[in-house]
């Protein structure tokens, strides 16, 4: 997993490809508990979050994209 100023450095490719990596770990972990082959829950919770932490930086990205576009939109 990144770091929170590691995500923030990431643009929106590199913030989907991270966002996938994360999204199969969960899954992988859910079918692991599920098939009783791995008994460390704390894990899912922790990958939960950082799924979460990965949207919001892309969506704070958006807003950043759609603020500039805005301002060259005002200033033209």
């Amino acid at each position: 997993m990144v770091t929170l100023d590691e995500l923030k450095k990431l643009n929106d490719k590199e913030l989907n490809e991270e966002l996938q990596k994360a999204k199969i770990e969960l899954l992988r972990l859910r079918f692991g508990v599920a098939s009783k082959q791995n008994k460390e829950t704390s894990g899912l919770k922790a990958l939960r979050k950082y799924v979460a932490r990965v949207k919001t930086m892309k969506r704070l990205l958006q807003f950043e994209q759609i603020k500039e576009n805005s301002k060259s939109a005002v200033t033209k």
